[in-house]
């Protein structure tokens, strides 16, 4: 599996999918550059995820799905977004992953059918990328439930 340095993916930029993005989400507009730098933080947690994982398949910690929690929903709005710029995102992954990344939307029922309960999956989630990418990162991407708390 291919896992690029966090600073390269961090370097990548793609002013037409951030222009879309605000065209969409006149609302979020001065944020679309943070929220898909944030996206690029959860492709690079995915991959990193897996990596670990293989590499120490039986740490109880990493035993849980990558998933893109609901409250996370402007991330995925963006990733919605940069799919539509097929060429751009075929690239991105390809140079990045070594593979396209897949969008799964609802996996909860898939883990859910495999014994994994969603709090438990979502805790071991946040710890992780607590420690991989800090706090702050983690408040960004659940600023929604963060604000109305």
């Amino acid at each position: 599996m291919k896992l690029c340095k966090l600073s390269e993916i961090l370097d990548y930029k793609n002013p037409g999918v951030i222009r879309r993005f605000q065209k969409e989400n006149p609302q979020k507009s001065d944020r679309a550059e943070q929220i898909f730098e944030d996206l690029k933080l959860f492709f690079w947690g995915t991959r990193r995820h897996l990596l670990d994982k293989s590499q120490a398949p039986h740490d109880e910690a990493l035993n849980f799905f990558f998933i893109m929690d609901d409250d996370m929903r402007e991330i995925d709005q963006m990733w919605h977004i940069f799919l539509l710029y097929t060429r751009d995102y075929m690239e991105f992954c390809q140079k990045h992953f070594g593979e396209y990344l897949h969008h799964q939307p609802d996996l909860v029922p898939v883990f859910e059918t495999r014994g994994f309960e969603f709090e438990t999956n979502l805790e071991k989630f946040l710890n992780y990328n607590v420690d991989l990418f800090g706090e702050d990162v983690l408040r960004r991407w659940f600023s929604p439930t963060l604000a109305s708390a």
